[in-house]
């Protein structure tokens, strides 16, 4: 007698998500992906809270974006959890929007990733500078993890939403901080890419306002973050200024000062 063919069904073939993964894979993951960013953003509000800064109307968007990339990353592990792993679009598309911000965020601290490096030995301070990171690692492997177990929404759409909702709004900003950051190093070379820069995408506006303030006024992610690293002063802006136009900013006409307010 032959023995009855057994009913193969996908989850015989596949086992649960849960099984695969190992504890401790599981443990780095909320570790770097959902603990350390929502530190990173609770450490940074509270140190703007202790310094006295107002947190404008503009900073509601960027400050729930970053929310979302522990919220996302959070939820994304909860389904790699299941028995039966499934991604709804919306999560998936949620987390694409996460990844996103990541991404900007990085690219953000990319100039002090050595210092967070270097700030390890700490007690671990400088994992707050890698947070981001770390997170967007995260981020992809619970992708690539998920994959294997249930179909997931494209990542771009998300991406793209983040992109336009908070990294183009951040471009001038962005790009006048390197600009002025470079301009100040102590290397030539580098000082003449950080005037090239400011001098093809700077924004005068913005770089007014840093010689006025520095990184005094909160107006921008760029500003947090850099408030929250290393701060741009109202003397590197002055610096950079006056190497880009050869003028000094305390001789520059009171109406034009009173511009960057």
């Amino acid at each position: 007698m032959s023995a009855q063919p057994a009913c193969i069904t996908p989850s015989a073939v596949l086992p649960a998500a849960s099984a695969v993964v190992h504890v401790s894979i599981r443990a780095a993951l909320w570790f770097a992906g959902v603990i350390l960013p929502l530190l990173a953003l609770t450490v940074a509000l509270f140190f703007l809270l202790v310094v006295g800064f107002d947190l404008p109307p503009g900073m509601i968007i960027p400050v729930l974006s970053i929310a979302a990339v522990p919220l996302a990353n959070a939820l994304l592990l909860r389904a790699l959890g299941n028995a039966r792993p499934h991604v709804s679009r919306r999560l998936g598309h949620l987390h694409g929007f996460a990844t996103g911000v990541s991404i900007l965020l990085t690219l953000l601290l990319l100039p002090h990733t050595a210092a967070g490096v270097a700030g390890l030995r700490y007690f671990g301070g400088g994992l707050l500078l890698l947070a981001p990171l770390l997170a967007l690692v995260a981020a992809l492997a619970m992708r690539r993890l998920l994959a294997a177990h249930a179909p997931l929404p494209a990542i771009w759409p998300g991406v793209l939403l983040a992109l336009a909702m908070v990294a183009v709004p951040e471009l001038p900003q962005a790009l006048t901080q390197a600009g002025v950051h470079l301009a100040t190093r102590d290397a030539p070379a580098t000082r003449a890419n950080g005037i090239r820069l400011l001098r093809a995408a700077g924004s005068q506006e913005i770089l007014l306002r840093l010689c006025d303030t520095g990184n005094d006024r909160l107006a921008s992610l760029t500003d947090l973050v850099m408030v929250s690293s290393a701060a741009s002063s109202a003397a590197d802006a002055r610096e950079a200024f006056y190497r880009l136009t050869g003028k000094r900013f305390d001789d520059m006409p009171d109406a034009m000062r009173e511009a960057a307010d």
